[in-house]
């Protein structure tokens, strides 16, 4: 098969829909959840226990990132109709949550309804919810988050302004850290951790404690824009124990990377490293697998791309543009950064995605 890629969160809900009979075969007590979000999106998960005695818990998700659910549903599409068949469902629960920000996939950017960097907000599971000091991020703010209508000179001057944050940060990878680790501080400011456990952060967190309750948990989620050109890194946190070379071999997989190393990035508050405080802490076998699919490549150029599409899209929803073809540009730069159309990109994503499954489901047989 060739991946399906859903054009709109309606589309993913009608292709997600199409799931749930072939799961049935395997898992007869397949359960479909929804909960409505305060700005009255739904929320839906599916959760299919295991026939018999469950020993492990498999969770797929995506679309946490809202625009990247158009590619995440498509990948979660393949696993689902060539690998699952291949789960043991006697012993597996699975979760799936196929669009965990559907308000950001709607409408298309990266953050929930109140512009909340999701992946950046898993910082505590109760109160008082802990701030991000960035230091860096604020000396930075006016180049992170300018003000105005966006224009149609932005699209070069950006080039020179991200050329003076570099020198002003100390480097590439000083602004890389300042900007993307996420901040507290700026509500309207892009990668914005939030004041408090977003309704979607909650939901999630919920199902992790269940899913806790099993003897060993595997947690896989798919993203896309960052890292190598046509390339599938599989991204695992931190306080992964094992090292880069050792997940390579157990999954048959080349392409490790970690949080926070010299090829990656500083994350605060991402999914897969509250993943593994909770798994740690409650002495459970735990792993998380972050699936991202590299689009415009890891250079300076195109890192400074990627950072020009995140920054023109927040100062258009923020302010507008100074005419509609502008505003129609910034929105095709984001999305090819996060919903790629190139038929060539779509073929590696799809051979490598496969390339990792079987790895992925080898080991944790």
């Amino acid at each position: 098969m060739t991946l399906s890629f859903p054009r709109s969160l309606d589309a993913a809900w009608e292709q997600i829909r199409s799931w749930l009979e072939p799961l049935r075969q395997a898992w007869p007590n397949l359960q479909v959840h929804e909960e409505i979000l305060p700005h009255g999106t739904p929320w839906r998960w599916i959760y299919a226990p295991a026939r018999r005695q469950p020993q492990r818990v498999l969770m797929l998700g995506a679309g946490l990132h809202g625009i990247e659910g158009h590619v995440g549903v498509a990948i979660l599409d393949l696993f689902l109709r060539e690998f699952a068949p291949h789960l043991d469902a006697a012993v597996t629960d699975l979760y799936l949550i196929p669009v965990a920000n559907p308000w950001g996939m709607a409408h298309g950017r990266r953050v929930n309804a109140n512009n909340v960097d999701l992946n950046r907000n898993f910082l505590a599971d109760q109160q008082p919810f802990p701030r991000i000091d960035n230091p860096a991020y604020e000396k930075l703010y006016p180049f992170l988050n300018p003000q105005g209508p966006v224009r149609r000179a932005d699209r070069w001057r950006f080039w020179l302004r991200g050329l003076k944050a570099i020198a002003q940060a100390g480097g590439p990878s000083a602004l890389r850290s300042a900007s993307l680790q996420g901040q507290s501080q700026f509500p309207e400011g892009i990668f914005y951790t939030g004041q408090d456990i977003e309704p979607e952060t909650h939901n999630l967190q919920r199902l992790i404690s269940r899913a806790f309750q099993r003897p060993q948990v595997l947690y896989i989620d798919i993203h896309t824009g960052y890292g190598p050109k046509h390339q599938l890194s599989i991204v695992v946190p931190e306080k992964e124990p094992r090292t880069n070379e050792e997940l390579a071999q157990q999954l048959s997989y080349p392409h490790i990377d970690r949080v926070r190393s010299e090829t990656f990035y500083r994350i605060q508050g991402d999914l897969g490293g509250y993943l593994m405080r909770r798994g740690q802490a409650l002495g459970v076998p735990t792993t998380y697998l972050g699936f991202e699919f590299g689009t415009w490549g890891a250079s300076l150029a195109a890192q400074l791309r990627s950072l020009r599409a995140m920054v023109l899209e927040n100062q258009l929803h923020r302010f507008g543009a100074e005419d509609p073809s502008v505003a129609a540009w910034v929105r095709q730069e984001f999305r090819d950064l996060f919903f790629p159309q190139d038929p060539e990109w779509r073929r590696a994503a799809e051979t490598q995605a496969r390339q990792a499954f079987r790895g992925v489901l080898r080991a944790f047989a």
